[in-house]
């Protein structure tokens, strides 16, 4: 049975939202919170199939309670806002990797518009980060067979790139199978370019990743990042500001 957990300080806007779920997928079982802290002390305890988070919350703005939550949730986040310039902004630079959050719903809430946000990301399960076109240098690394055995390693090009993982072309042979964990190198920015910084590189960072598919007559690799340090989150973002979404 499907669960929604639907966050707003403004009651009328709960009884509102939650009939639209109701309404749309009988038996939906609708939970509430009216505050950022109520959210994450929910989601410490339950994992709801989708979250309705409101952008204006008593203790908290919604960008930054998105990114409170997606470190304990990794389901589909949308969120609700009355149109301002604020809005635009704050999504605009917090939340643009995201394909949920970033596709915000208009108050009052149109039950057609919301409807549509419920397919696409819980019904069909289009995909939450956005990928961004790259053409970065970088080396998988592998987990010996054994002790005294050499890691299998190889280097390759990304070919494209999200928050939650990678698609790579290899550039060698590299034995690996699904679900198998590896190391990707990259080198990241450590400015905003936003804010007038040079893209200089960080350095070399390792990121710890699963292959989530192979395409072995295409050379290819798809991986899904286990953990992400905040400084490479960060890096990530900067990469991606001048990049298009793929």
């Amino acid at each position: 049975m499907t669960t929604v957990l639907i966050v707003d300080a403004c009651k009328p806007s709960l009884v509102m939202t939650s009939e639209i779920f109701k309404d749309k997928m009988s038996g939906t079982i609708v939970d509430v919170a009216q505050s950022g802290k109520e959210t994450l002390e929910y989601l410490n305890d339950k994992k709801p199939d989708l979250c309705v988070i409101d952008f204006d919350l008593p203790d908290v703005d919604g960008p930054a309670l998105v990114e409170a939550m997606r470190k304990v949730f990794q389901g589909p986040i949308l969120m609700t806002a009355y149109p301002e310039r604020m809005v635009e902004e704050a999504v605009s630079d917090h939340l643009f990797a995201f394909n949920d959050a970033s596709a915000w719903v208009s108050k009052p809430i149109k039950s057609e518009e919301l409807e549509q946000k419920i397919d696409k990301f819980l019904l069909d399960g289009y995909r939450l980060g956005k990928r961004f076109a790259s053409d970065m240098e970088t080396q998988l690394v592998g987990k010996a067979a054994g002790r005294g055995k050499r890691a299998p390693k190889a280097s390759g090009r990304i070919i494209n790139l999200s928050l939650g993982g990678a698609k790579v072309k290899l550039e060698g042979a590299l034995k690996v199978k699904k679900s198998q964990e590896l190391t990707l190198t990259l080198a990241l920015p450590v400015a905003d370019p936003r804010k007038g910084g040079s893209r200089v590189a960080a350095g070399e960072t390792k990121i710890k990743a699963t292959i989530a598919w192979t395409n072995t007559s295409q050379g290819e690799l798809g991986l899904k990042f286990l953990r992400l340090t905040e400084v490479q989150k960060r890096g990530l973002e900067n990469f991606f500001r001048d990049k298009q979404p793929v």
